[in-house]
């Protein structure tokens, strides 16, 4: 069967662009994406969406106006030097709630961007290029070309679901041909952003849009794109006006729209003063990074000042303290080439010759790590003294040398042999090296390609086969125990499920501080991957067992039975609703407040979208198999952690998530329509 030309299935949305990267592996919508595509819940969906339709098109009412609304899990997650960046995992029903507006606006947001990007180096188009993997019984192929034909195996779809123009990293864009260009073209130049721009977007600041200076745009029709947006971002907020959630992609959509909308007035401003768009200046805006060239001082001058006027008018505010501004050419920091000089340190501990040439060295060479002496000691002191220089760029310094060595270690995966005859102390000093480099910053993208790195090396030396290899692992990670005593434990988090895995135990100082974090965390998804960790003794696990009980019990007291998904306790009842290491009784009170919920929706399921959004939501919650046992997998996967390294690794290489395709015996579902 041909996939050329296949129109992706809408529901995708829920997995590609609605949650974090920032998140444990564990946590997912992809059970419940697989629920909502069962006949009876697709029926539901095809209703929903043919409501709203209609509502869109009267004009006459505020879509997702009540009953939509629902309390985000918040967390924080490491942000530059010392300091930390809140995060958002939306609630399942706000899932919902966003794919229904993505089918009514989609086409009106695309063709806003299109009409609009006068400055943006980073919006939204229709993506048409499509991934997909294939397994079969035996093992599980990755493909980064589309596929041509498959077999009967599952197909899973991979990529966000819009395709990101024309730059999809900012660190692409330096190296571009348009800066560079720009560069020469230009005398001088600035870089600035917005102060806490996400923070500080104000929902009903979109109604601006349409009614400038005009709070209460009660004159604009009730359907119109600006005013779904206002009560939307409420809606997936906890009914907070002030500020977008930070994490899904989503989020980067909605804020472009209200980002373009500057661009657009101060482009509108420049040219009513003759002011000259690729002639007197250029600008680049990637989400809220904003890059200016100018022929003139003044013209640099009076640029600054229209998007410090224009961005006030819509209460964002630029960045004074990150405002830099000189002649061209701009060049990099000099922590770059310093750090470059290091990375190309490493690159010579391995072979980084063509894999035609590899081919061809005898057997006692072609190994990808070179069999010479590697001066450890050396590089790791060069290391301290860049992160000492540079204090401030610890977190990119640490990206660029780890992710040198990931690059390097996972050309394993293209047929590379790793190791000679010292494989195991060779292994351990790459492990060592990397660990040493992340205990610098222990972020959780820098954990993710660490696990990454060992899970290449797994490849080749069995960790889980050779006792004297795993105790080796078990002791380097320990040397480094006081980055779990010390870092942030939601940077941790997918720590838990790779140990568990592997079968490592930390230290009992760096469990305890672990547990201690916990408790000032009050994360039920932190909890839920500690209890999972903490299966290797059983003591321990039943200590917290009994610990978390508790905690459950406290945390549902609290919720009443008004808004019920209003309450930030709602999040234990989503994580443990299946969870087996629990009591049933415990179990069957978090079943009766679903119930309860339930029974609050259904008088009106015929006619208010909400209660039938909130409907499906409890159906799934309270899924049951033949036996009368819940599903191991939910929103958090109770099932067991085997194969969760290697899932974390190839989320980590292809940054992107896999949606599961169901087959009928004629072709796959491609849309709801």
């Amino acid at each position: 069967m041909s996939w050329n030309g296949l129109e992706r299935n809408k529901l995708d949305y829920i997995l590609t662009d609605l949650l974090p990267v920032e998140l444990s592996e564990l946590f997912s919508f992809r059970s419940f994406y697989n629920f909502l595509l069962e006949k009876e819940q697709q029926a539901a969906l095809l209703n929903l969406t043919e409501k709203y339709r209609k509502l869109m098109a009267s004009g006459e009412k505020i879509l997702f106006h009540k009953g939509w609304a629902t309390m985000p899990l918040k967390y924080n997650i490491l942000k530059g030097t010392g300091s930390t960046r809140e995060m958002s995992v939306i609630q399942p029903l706000s899932a919902l709630n966003l794919f229904l507006f993505m089918e009514c606006y989609q086409k009106d947001i695309l063709n806003y961007f299109e009409a609009k990007h006068c400055f943006s180096i980073r919006y939204h188009k229709k993506n048409t290029a499509l991934y997909y993997k294939s397994k079969s019984s035996k093992a599980t192929q990755y493909f980064q070309l589309q596929s041509k034909r498959t077999g009967r195996g599952a197909v899973q779809q991979a990529g966000n679901y819009f395709r990101i123009t024309p730059f999809e990293s900012i660190n692409s864009f330096p190296d571009s041909r348009i800066w560079k260009l720009c560069n020469f073209k230009y005398r001088y130049y600035a870089t600035m952003d917005y102060k806490s721009c996400f923070d500080s977007i104000y929902t009903h600041a979109y109604k601006w849009i349409i009614e400038r200076n005009v709070i209460d745009s009660t004159d604009a029709n009730n359907s119109n794109l600006f005013i779904s947006i206002d009560r939307i971002l409420q809606n997936i907020n906890g009914k907070s006006s002030n500020g977008l959630i930070v994490g899904p992609e989503f989020s980067r959509m909605i804020a472009e729209v209200m980002l373009q909308q500057i661009d657009s007035e101060v482009l509108l401003a420049l040219s009513c003063d003759s002011i000259e768009h690729e002639k007197d200046y250029s600008i680049f805006r990637y989400v809220d990074d904003i890059f200016i060239f100018a022929s003139t001082q003044e013209s640099l001058d009076r640029i600054i000042n229209e998007y410090k006027l224009i961005g006030e008018k819509y209460l964002l505010h630029l960045n004074e303290l990150k405002l830099t501004r000189g002649e061209t050419p701009c060049v990099p920091k000099s922590w770059l080439e310093k750090t470059r000089s290091l990375s190309d340190v490493i690159d010579r501990i391995f072979y980084t010759g063509k894999k035609a040439d590899y081919d061809l060295l005898p057997d006692d060479k072609r190994f990808l790590v070179k069999s010479d002496f590697i001066p450890i000691d050396r590089i790791k002191s060069e290391i301290a003294v860049i992160m000492k220089e540079y204090p401030n760029d610890r977190r990119t310094i640490v990206s660029f040398l780890i992710s040198t060595m990931l690059n390097n270690i996972s050309k394993r995966k293209d047929g590379y042999i790793l190791f000679g005859k010292e494989k195991i102390s060779k292994a351990m000093l790459m492990i060592d090296m990397a660990l040493f480099i992340y205990a610098f910053y222990p972020s959780f993208d820098q954990g993710r390609k660490l696990i990454s790195i060992i899970v290449y090396l797994d490849d080749e030396i069995n960790f889980r086969s050779d006792s004297d290899a795993i105790k080796k692992l078990k002791d380097v990670i320990n040397r480094y125990s006081f980055i779990f005593q010390r870092g942030n434990i939601f940077d941790l988090c997918d720590w838990f499920p790779f140990f568990g895995e592997y079968g490592i135990s930390l230290v009992v100082e760096a469990e305890n501080a672990l547990i201690e974090k916990a408790y000032t965390a009050n994360d039920p998804i932190i909890w839920a991957n500690i209890l999972l960790y903490s299966k290797y003794y059983e003591p321990f696990a039943r200590d917290v067992e009994n610990k978390l009980e508790k905690i459950i019990e406290r945390q549902i007291l609290k919720i009443s039975n008004n808004e019920v998904m209003l309450h930030n306790e709602f999040w234990y009842i989503l994580i443990f609703h299946n969870c087996p290491h629990i009591s049933t009784s415990l179990r069957g009170k978090m079943d009766l407040i679903v119930n309860e919920l339930l029974v609050a929706v259904t008088p009106g399921i015929h006619n208010k979208p909400s209660s039938m959004a909130i409907k499906l939501v409890c159906d799934y919650l309270q899924r049951q198999s033949s036996s009368g046992n819940k599903p191991a997998e939910s929103f958090f996967n109770w099932n067991n952690i085997t194969g969760i390294s290697a899932q974390i690794t190839y989320r980590t290489y292809q940054r992107t998530i896999f949606k599961r395709y169901r087959r009928n015996k004629h072709s796959l579902y491609a849309s709801i329509e």
